[in-house]
């Protein structure tokens, strides 16, 4: 088990929910280990709060010690996407298709005339929108806060749209990749928020609710540092996935130990209500979770050809699913008191 391998006096006790409080829970997930990027020694169990219906880590490894779980991590990286021949045509489709949809200019790309944008309407099904374009394109633009930014891919992408952007990022590795970029990243946990209260009119946190060992507070900066009327794009695992129900201890959204509390998303959408905001659940993308949930079924450290048939094929097979168990949560959040 986790204390087995965790180095001594790095693990503690959690007697109680991290987002509702609540102290009955059931044990949904016994010994799960590392299979996302094998680099956390381990094995780890995942509860379910009887109340808000969260899942979370107990033991768990201290504030102290996590960093222990992420020695080989992607946010590591510097800039995405790679500089093969192959690599680079992808990204510059990819801008283009934007570019054109959106009617903006996102570089690089292959600079098509307008009267040639027809011609990308294949590649649609292909090329999935990252969460956040469309309203950074439509919002009047101001000072965008991305909380956990890793090595600024997203920033950099703010920047073009004419927004003034600001990252904060634990990983010393990924605020460096950033910054090579010309981006202006500081380095520092979710705490930074506090100096930039009621300052930024956009504040993005994408798959950073679940790394915390105090979610609850991590969402109570983020919506502090939004203006009257500012705009909040949040993303994490939802517990209630259909496709944790598929995959149980194999599912992608697990990543122990380094998922510490995963919310469910009727639950979160409803904590927000309390807060005065207004959340609008923007439909995610099950295809690559799915596909990584097959590899780690197989406990392989790559993806294979038949993890991808079998991905698509049970997706084909699955029914229509509701928001409330959509893979990923993706909220886009305004004060509706302002």
């Amino acid at each position: 088990m986790a204390s087995d391998l965790w180095p001594s006096g790095g693990l503690e006790a959690v007697a109680s929910c991290p987002y509702c409080g609540g102290t009955q829970r059931t044990l949904a997930h016994e010994g799960v280990e590392d299979w996302a990027f094998a680099c956390a020694p381990g094995q780890w169990n995942y509860w379910s709060c009887a109340q808000c219906r969260s899942l979370y880590q107990h033991p768990r490894p201290t504030a102290e010690t996590i960093g222990k779980a992420y020695a080989r991590y992607y946010t590591h990286a510097g800039a995405a996407g790679g500089k093969t021949p192959m690599a680079v045509l992808k990204r510059r489709l990819r801008n283009e298709y934007w570019s054109h949809t959106f009617e903006t200019s996102i570089q690089p790309r292959l600079g098509l005339p307008l009267g040639l944008g027809w011609s990308l309407s294949w590649f649609k099904a292909f090329i999935a929108e990252p969460f956040g374009l469309r309203q950074w394109v439509q919002s009047p633009k101001g000072m965008l806060i991305d909380v956990g930014c890793g090595n600024g891919e997203k920033l950099k992408l703010a920047v073009q749209l004419g927004w003034q952007t600001l990252g904060i990022e634990m990983d010393a590795s990924a605020v460096l990749a950033a910054q090579s970029q010309g981006l202006n990243v500081v380095q520092g946990g979710y705490e930074c928020l506090e100096r930039y209260a009621g300052q930024a009119d956009c504040v993005v946190c994408s798959h950073v609710l679940e790394h915390v060992h105090q979610p609850v507070q991590l969402l109570g900066l983020l919506l502090a540092a939004l203006k009257p009327r500012g705009l909040l794009l949040l993303s994490a695992p939802n517990a209630a996935s259909h496709l944790r129900q598929h995959y149980g201890q194999n599912w992608r959204g697990l990543e122990a130990p380094r998922h510490l509390a995963i919310p469910d998303a009727a639950w979160l959408k409803e904590w927000l209500r309390g807060q005065g905001f207004e959340s609008t659940q923007v439909p995610s993308y099950a295809l690559e979770m799915a596909v990584e949930s097959e590899r780690m079924a197989r406990r392989a450290s790559s993806v294979s050809r038949q993890d991808i048939a079998a991905a698509r094929a049970w997706l084909r097979e699955t029914a229509a699913v509701p928001p409330a168990q959509d893979d990923v949560l993706q909220l886009v959040c305004r004060n509706v008191a302002a």
